[in-house]
């Protein structure tokens, strides 16, 4: 019976328990201002992000099938702010970029048209001061319907705007 109701798609008090699992994150739109190889590992970029009041973090993210370095520099892009450090093959990671992918394989950075610093948010949840992990994150199912970052049916926002994409219309955010 309560897998019934989880699963039955009616909107009750288990919405409040929803918006729970989006707050376990902070979302927050930085400016990628410089990005390299990773010196270690062939897939890896190494960049550096402007996250608004003078705020720089590095981040190693695994794009580098998908992206060149100039299609990343000067670019908005979304950053999980609250991901515990870690090293990834020998370089401290303050944080993960997010992208989407659709079934075909298209990758697409989510790049809201903001000021870096601005908060990434949904009904005006406010964003988690607390670490979490990798699997804290990827237990919190984001993902892209119909060109809009989404979780459980509620647009991203950023500065007022829903976080859109041009090219993935329907997939997975991570």
């Amino acid at each position: 019976e309560a897998l019934r109701e989880r699963f039955s798609g009616k909107q009750t008090k288990g919405e409040e328990n929803k918006m729970e699992g989006f707050n376990k994150l902070a979302l927050k739109v930085g400016k990628i201002i410089e990005i390299e190889r990773h010196p270690k590992a062939d897939k890896l970029y190494v960049e550096k992000v402007d996250m608004g009041n003078g705020e720089i973090r590095q981040i190693v993210s695994g794009l580098v099938p998908y992206f060149t370095e100039d299609e990343w520099k000067g670019k908005n892009v979304v950053i999980a702010y609250n991901l515990k450090a870690a090293k990834l093959r020998g370089v401290m990671s303050e944080g993960m970029v997010l992208a989407a992918e659709d079934e075909a394989g298209t990758v697409e950075l989510l790049s809201p048209d903001c000021q870096p610093g601005e908060w990434v948010s949904i009904d005006g949840s406010t964003p988690n001061t607390e670490e979490i992990t990798v699997d804290d994150f990827f237990s919190v199912p984001l993902e892209v319907k119909s060109n809009q970052a989404q979780f459980e049916g509620k647009n991203l926002m950023a500065a007022g705007n829903p976080v859109k994409l041009e090219k993935v219309v329907d997939g997975k955010i991570g």
